[in-house]
Parts: C-alpha cells; sequence; structure tokens
C-alpha cells in the first residue's frame, strides 16, 4: 500500500459500506505492506475500529473472517546502480551542463508531481519569507522547481497548478531583479532534467503534507555531489529511515520550513558530508532489491504457516 493509512477517524468521510469493504479487501490477503511503522499501525487498529478484526500488534497480524493476515512495514527503494548509470549519462550530462551554466550560487531544489499532497505553495511560501529574512542571500540563492504535471483531468488537481503558478508569481514579482529570478518553475515531465538537478543541489526541499513514502528524499542523495542537505517532511514516510540525517519540518509549518533552509546553508561542510553519506549509505544497502527480497520472504514465511 503506497499512500499514507488514515487513522480511524479520517474513515468516518465515507460510508460505511466503502471503508468496510476497502479494509476486508486488504484482509483478504496474506500480506499486507506499507512503508513506514505508523501506516502499518494506523491500518491495524482501523481493521479493528471499523471491522472488529481482532488484532496483535506485537505480532503486526490481523484475524477477520477465518483469515490470518501479516502487516508488514516495507519502505520500497530505488535501485542506485541505475542512478549512477543516470547520473553518468550523456543526456543528463548535457542537462547538467545546461543547469550549472546559469544555476545560482546557491540552488535549493524541489521535485514532485503537482499533486495538493506535496505541499507545493506552502514550499513557496517559505521560501519567501526566508528571503524577507535574509536580504542578503538576494541574488546569490534561488529556488529551482521541477514539477511533473499530475492528473491534471482532475479538477482539484488542475486548480492547484494554477495555485502553484500563482504562489511562485507573488514570490518572484516581489523579490526578482535584473539578473535574478527568485523561482525557476519548470512544469514538464522531464526525468534526465531532474536527475541532473539531483547532481547540483545544495538544499533538497521535500515538505509533503503527508506521503506514503517519498522516493525523492532518497533519490536526490544518492547522485548528489555538492553534499546537499535533504530538509524532509516528519509526514514523509521515508522520514522513518532518514530523518536522523535530514532536518525535520512540520508541513504546516511554514516559518519552520524557512528556518530549516537557513539552518541548511548554515551546516558546516562536515556535518554536510556525514549527512549526506549516511543517507546513501541507508538507501544503498536497502535498495529495490532488498525490499522485493523481504516481502518474497514474507511470503514464504506464511507459505510455511509460520504465525498461523
Amino acid at each position: 500500500v503506497h499512500v499514507p493509512w488514515p487513522t480511524t477517524d479520517a474513515w468516518y468521510v465515507l460510508p460505511q459500506p466503502i471503508r468496510r469493504a476497502i479494509h476486508e479487501g486488504l484482509l483478504a490477503s496474506d500480506v499486507v505492506g506499507f512503508h513506514a511503522d505508523r501506516w502499518r499501525i494506523a491500518f491495524l487498529r482501523s481493521a479493528a475500529d471499523l471491522l472488529g478484526a481482532e488484532i496483535d500488534l506485537d505480532e503486526s497480524s490481523a484475524r477477520y473472517d477465518g483469515r490470518l493476515t501479516m502487516v508488514t512495514t516495507r519502505p520500497i527503494s530505488v535501485d542506485p546502480s541505475e542512478f549512477d548509470d543516470l547520473a553518468a549519462s550523456e543526456e543528463v550530462l548535457a542537462r547538467e551542463r545546461e543547469l550549472v551554466a546559469r544555476r545560482p550560487e546557491i540552488l535549493v531544489l524541489r521535485v514532485d508531481r503537482t499533486d495538493p499532497s506535496k505541499n507545493i505553495t506552502r514550499g513557496f511560501r517559505a521560501f519567501e519569507l526566508f528571503l524577507a529574512e535574509h536580504p542578503e542571500l538576494h541574488g546569490r540563492v534561488g529556488m529551482l522547481a521541477l514539477l511533473d504535471p499530475s492528473r491534471q483531468d482532475i479538477p482539484e488537481y488542475a486548480e492547484y497548478l494554477g495555485a502553484v503558478q500563482r504562489a511562485a508569481r507573488v514570490v518572484n514579482d516581489r523579490f526578482q531583479r535584473e539578473g535574478w529570478t527568485p523561482i525557476e518553475l519548470r512544469i514538464e515531465d522531464d526525468f534526465a532534467g531532474s536527475v541532473a538537478a539531483y547532481k547540483q543541489y545544495d538544499v533538497l526541499l521535500v515538505n509533503a503534507i503527508f506521503d506514503g513514502l517519498n522516493l525523492v528524499a532518497k533519490e536526490g542523495p544518492l547522485v548528489n555531489e555538492r553534499d546537499g542537505v535533504l530538509i524532509l517532511s516528519e509526514n514523509a514516510g521515508a522520514h522513518a529511515e532518514l530523518g536522523d540525517w535530514a532536518l525535520t519540518v512540520n508541513p504546516f509549518d511554514v516559518a519552520g520550513q524557512a528556518e530549516a533552509i537557513n539552518a541548511a546553508l548554515e551546516l558546516s561542510p562536515e556535518e554536510r558530508r556525514a549527512r549526506i553519506e549516511s543517507i546513501r549509505g541507508q538507501v544503498r544497502e536497502h535498495d529495490v532489491e532488498t525490499w522485493i527480497d523481504a516481502q518474497l520472504d514474507d511470503l514464504d514465511r506464511i507459505a510455511l504457516g509460520v504465525g498461523r
């Protein structure tokens, strides 16, 4: 399950037949996996509250309608070798050269889909507040926002894209001057450009409202060449893995995000390097192959009747 699982109270926005059917459908599986413990525990508790399932938090299982379902935490990851190859590819190197030729001295990056859950507008407001509080950095720092247009056939998503564009324009209208535009906004599907930007950021802002995991938080540090600092929402599933080495923010706290941008730029070179090397080590050790193997092991345990 790739989404953050809501706690019980949130399910009461749905009619009873729908919320029951969703939980019953998942409990018809032998194994249900989540990206973070908080989503796993939320599912077990909502299954108990909404269906009356018999749950065992210690064993992380739910018994319902004569079946026992194992509920696991298996955070998805990436293939580091794929990103190593991409980072060295001619397409990415060409895009990187273009970026380096016109990059600001200090680059703050965000890479997202234009999904309301990604919290893009608050990120822009935080950058605006940061600029207001640090005029000495005007002309030296810029934010590059690489946004993949998402679900534009859904009115709410199309409206949100408009809000994103307006929020960027507010910041640029307030601060831009000749030769410096604070926020460069690109709305296109450009993976090579994203990988090139991953290599060049000084600060990577991931401030999702809620996210099942968020792979950007893993992809960027893998290939970054500037000891960039990860700012990470405490409501992203990846925070459970990477939070010790990121600067943690609350996604609703705009002032806190502005402070985190400044804190990231004030870290010593040694601390920046230690943080990103720890993230890389975690991602390389716990890669996508490890993720798949762990789930196959879960299925083997079920086949052998372990826990039943």
